[in-house]
This record gives structure tokens, C-alpha cells and sequence, in this order.
């Protein structure tokens, strides 16, 4: 939820405005995508023990959420490509303050391009194993679990996930594929 909140933010900025140190955000941004996840899970340890947290809940969650920030910011800013910004400036004369104009008009014309980047921080952190082994301490989640299990053979709630995770997946395409043949019509 919070990367997707801050790399929506982020994905906006890049998206619709044009800074300084534009290029720099950027980079940083597919440096973070292009590392070796066994680079970020050592360099986020290494803070979290400079820093003195203790390695739990809390380090999987900022782990994780450092890990989707760009993913989801560079999802939101490619749905901000072909953006028409005159139905804001629309809204904007008419009345309407900044917050009413992204509430009302920016966040549901950007609204799929969100929830898929939230669905793909989703699945890119209940796969995550390296990042999460760093940083997990004695905290056991998922994958972690699952590596664990997996050492003596299989276990069927493996299987059980792994198809509850396939099928959920299947009838969201459904889902959306029929939204869309409605909205044609």
C-alpha cells in the first residue's frame, strides 16, 4: 500500500511536471529496478544495522516498499503518457481547488494504471525471497515459509496458494476482458 502510494506520487511528478533534477530522480529510479535484488536487500540491511532497527515486521515492510516504489512509479508515469490535461484545466475553471481536481478528475482517469502497478507491487513482494531473507530476521513470512517447507518435499498448502494465487489472477483478467467488451458496446 505505501508503494504504491509513494510511486504513485512519484509517477505523477515525473509524469506531469517537468524539475530539476528530473533526470536524476529517473535514473534512480531504473538503477533501483536494474540492481541485483541481493544489492538491495545487503544495502538495506547494512542501513538497518548502521541505524540500530531490529530486523522484523517493520524492515520487510520498508524492504518492500523500497523494493515496488519504482515499479509502481514508472507504471502510473506510463499511463500519464498520452494524458489530456485539459479536462483537469477544465475542471480547474470551473471551480474546482487542487485537490478536488485530482480526487475527481486525475485519479480515476489514472485509476487503472494504479491499481495494476499496485497489483504488480502485489505480486513482485509475495514472490520477493532475497530482499525478505536480508531483512526478515526471525520474522517468517511466505516465501520464506515456503523455501523452509520445501526442504522435506512439497507441502500441499504450497500447492493450495499457488492455485488460490493462479486463479484469482485468471478471473481478474476475466473480469477486466468482460468490463471492457461492456464498455465497447
Amino acid at each position: 500500500m505505501s508503494s504504491t502510494v509513494l510511486g504513485m506520487m512519484i509517477g505523477i511528478s515525473l509524469g506531469k511536471h517537468r524539475f530539476r533534477g528530473r533526470a536524476g530522480v529517473e535514473f534512480l529510479l531504473f538503477s533501483s529496478i536494474s540492481a541485483p535484488e541481493v544489492v538491495l536487500g545487503a544495502s538495506l540491511l547494512s542501513l538497518f544495522i548502521t541505524l540500530g532497527v531490529p530486523r522484523g515486521y517493520l524492515t520487510i515492510l520498508i524492504a518492500h516498499a523500497m523494493f515496488n516504489i519504482s515499479y509502481v512509479a514508472v507504471v502510473v508515469r506510463a499511463r500519464l503518457a498520452g494524458f489530456d490535461t485539459s479536462v483537469e484545466e477544465a475542471a480547474r475553471d470551473l471551480g474546482a481547488g487542487p485537490w478536488t481536481t485530482f480526487r475527481l478528475v486525475t485519479l480515476p482517469m489514472i485509476a487503472p494504471g494504479v491499481l495494476s502497478a499496485a497489483l504488480l507491487a502485489f505480486a513482485l513482494s509475495i514472490d520477493e525471497y532475497v530482499i525478505t531473507t536480508f531483512n526478515a530476521g526471525s520474522t517468517l513470512t511466505f516465501p520464506l515459509w515456503v523455501f523452509g517447507a520445501t526442504r522435506a518435499g512439497v507441502p500441499p498448502q504450497v500447492n493450495v496458494l499457488a492455485t488460490i494465487i493462479f486463479i484469482s489472477g485468471v478471473t481478474l483478467a476475466l473480469l477486466n476482458a468482460v468490463v471492457l467488451r461492456r464498455r465497447r458496446t
